[in-house]
């Protein structure tokens, strides 16, 4: 453990923990800055990136989906108004399907269980047609998950989905 934590002190990880938290582009790729903590933090909190609170849109967003979450589990958000219950399917690439497959899996249990749920982790057209292999259009909910929905792949499991 002691060789791990000073491989990472002489990495810089400290710097870039740092930096993220400060709200800093260090997503070289894409310019910009990386918001994974601005989603665990409260709504009090504050966090400046390129001059503008962003606790707040994220807390605003975080309230969308909890709202999306309970229509669909209530059944009034279906894929389609006249189909029944169907499949859900989560779309995402990286961290955008890992987080989701992790929760699923960790709260299945829990679940009621009226609908099969599936994910489609990349963008390869042989994996997303054995996902959707046999299912109805009209009974399929796609959930794209995307923290930024700028990456080529997410574009191109959105389109494959629509």
């Amino acid at each position: 453990m002691r060789l791990l934590v000073d491989l990472a002190g002489e990495s810089g990880v400290p710097e870039r923990r740092d930096a993220m938290f400060r709200g800093e582009h260090i997503n070289v790729s894409e310019d910009r800055a990386v918001l994974h903590v601005a989603l665990r933090m409260p709504s009090t909190a504050t966090l400046v990136v390129d001059g503008q609170d962003v606790i707040a849109d994220v807390h605003a967003v975080l309230g969308r989906m909890k709202e999306f979450a309970a229509r669909v589990r209530s059944g009034s958000s279906r894929a389609s108004p006249a189909s029944p219950s169907g499949t859900s399917i989560n779309v995402g690439i990286g961290g955008s399907d890992l987080g989701p497959v992790m929760a699923y899996e960790a709260l299945r249990y829990y679940s009621a269980r009226t609908s099969p749920s599936s994910s489609c982790p990349t963008s390869t057209p042989p994996i997303f047609a054995e996902a959707v292999h046999g299912l109805a259009a009209e009974e399929t909910l796609f959930i794209i998950s995307s923290k930024t929905f700028g990456t080529l792949e997410t574009l191109a499991n959105a389109n494959s989905a629509a």
